[in-house]
């Protein structure tokens, strides 16, 4: 069986119970296709990658249809899967909402730079 190399910069060892302290859109005033989606971590509750305090997806499209982002935050991140399609990656993410409701959003972007503490 053949394994997928997943990028450098991705949490291949997990993020789960990662507490979602924000999420942010920034957009560019000259380029509206130029968009950052940065995600501010607590990580000292994930079981394994806890040292990650902010994820930025760059040009980045919400693939889920009428999805709300201030549901991710005060969440908790279950759980993700990565996948690339052609020069895109797609980040299936699940996670609980500050309310403990399980849900799911899918987002689709050209590249990601994660912060480590």
């Amino acid at each position: 069986m053949e394994y997928a190399r997943m990028p450098d910069w991705y949490w291949s060892w997990g993020l789960h119970d990662a507490k979602i302290l924000s999420v942010t859109e920034k957009k560019s005033n000259w380029n509206p296709r130029d968009c950052q989606l940065i995600f501010k971590l607590d990580g000292d509750g994930a079981i394994y990658e806890s040292d990650i305090t902010e994820i930025r997806f760059y040009n980045y499209k919400i693939l889920t249809a009428d999805f709300d982002l201030r549901l991710l935050k005060g969440g908790w991140w279950l759980s993700d899967e990565l996948s690339q399609k052609g020069d895109r990656y797609l980040l299936a993410l699940e996670f609980d909402t500050a309310k403990c409701k399980t849900r799911n959003v899918t987002i689709k972007f050209e590249k990601a730079e994660v912060v480590r503490k």
